[in-house]
C-alpha cells in the first residue's frame, strides 16, 4: 500500500531526473564545520533550528514573507548549536538557495531532504552543507540509486557528516552498525505524518547506544526536551513551532532553559 513517504520519495527521483540538483562545484569555498564537534563541546544538550518555510501538513508558514537568513540569525541569537535547512520544494516550500545562503551564517548547517542519488550530496557539498540526512526506510524500500553503505562513505569522503533517520528499535539497532556520524530518531513517522513523542523513548529505553542521537520532529517546550533528554536524546531538533513563535531569539531561550550559550 502506498504511503506518504512513497510520494515524498517518488517527488525526490523527479526532482534528480530534471537537474534540480546539478550543481557547479565550489569547492574550497569553505571549511566545514562539525556537529558532532560542536555538540560535544556543549556542557548541555543543544538544540538545532530548522528553516523550515513550510510542511505538507501546515502549508507556507511565513507565507510569501520568508527570508531565510534572518531566520537563521535570530535562531544563531537565541543560541542554537547549528542549523538544518529543508531543501525539498515540492512539499516543504524548500529551496537549494536557502542551503546557500543560510550555509554562510557561523553554524553548522544540515541540508535536509529526501536523498536518493549522488547528485542531492554533491549539491549539498557545493552549497555548503555541513552534514546531510539519510533516512534509512528509504534504503529498506530500495529507493536510492545507491546503497546505504556506499551513500554514508560518498558523503563522508567529501567532508560531510551523516544522520541517519530512523522510527523503530529495528532501524535503531541496524543503524548502530553503520558508520554513520549521528542517529536521528524522528517522532514524525513518515508514513503518515502522526507524530509521537514516546518514539524516542521507546527506541531508546534498553538500547545501547555508541554516538549521538537527535530528537527529531513534535517539540514545542521545555517538557518535550526533559522529557526526550531523559530518554537518552543528545540534541534536539526543533522545526514547526520554532517558526511559528512570535519571536523565535525570546522562545529558543525559554526553550533551552539553563542550556549553555
Amino acid at each position: 500500500m502506498s504511503d506518504i513517504l512513497d510520494e515524498l520519495s517518488r517527488s525526490a527521483l523527479n526532482r534528480v531526473s530534471s537537474g534540480f540538483y546539478d550543481i557547479d562545484s565550489r569547492e574550497g569555498e569553505r571549511n566545514p564545520v562539525s556537529f558532532t564537534q560542536k555538540i560535544n563541546a556543549r556542557a548541555c544538550a543543544p538544540v538545532i533550528g530548522e528553516i523550515k518555510p513550510g510542511s505538507p501538513t501546515r502549508g507556507k508558514i511565513f507565507g510569501d514573507k520568508f527570508d531565510p537568513v534572518e531566520l537563521g540569525r535570530s535562531y544563531a541569537k537565541g543560541g542554537v548549536t547549528g542549523l538544518s535547512v529543508l531543501t525539498d520544494p515540492d512539499h516543504f516550500f524548500g529551496s537549494l538557495d536557502y542551503l546557500d545562503q543560510v550555509a554562510k551564517l557561523d553554524r553548522p548547517v544540515l541540508m535536509k531532504d529526501f536523498i536518493v542519488d549522488y547528485s542531492q550530496i554533491n549539491a549539498g557539498k557545493a552549497l555548503g552543507a555541513d552534514a546531510i540526512l539519510l533516512i534509512y526506510r528509504l534504503f529498506t524500500r530500495g529507493v536510492p540509486n545507491f546503497s546505504l553503505e556506499s551513500g554514508i562513505n560518498y558523503a563522508q569522503e567529501r567532508g560531510l557528516e551523516v544522520l541517519l533517520e530512523i522510527n523503530d528499535r529495528a532501524e535503531y539497532e541496524s543503524a548502530l552498525k553503520t558508520d554513520a556520524d549521528m542517529i536521528g530518531i524522528n517522532n514524525r513517522d513518515l508514513r503518515s505524518l502522526e507524530v509521537d513523542l514516546s518514539t524516542t523513548r521507546n527506541i531508546l529505553s534498553g538500547a545501547g547506544k555508541d554516538r549521538i542521537v537527535w530528537a527529531m520532529s513534535g517539540i514545542s517546550g521545555r517538557s518535550d526536551i526533559n522529557y526526550l533528554s531523559e530518554a537518552g536524546a543528545d540534541v534536539f531538533l526543533v522545526g514547526t513551532s520554532l517558526a511559528e513563535a512570535e519571536n523565535p531569539k525570546r522562545f529558543l531561550k525559554k526553550l533551552r532553559g539553563g542550556f549553555d550559550g
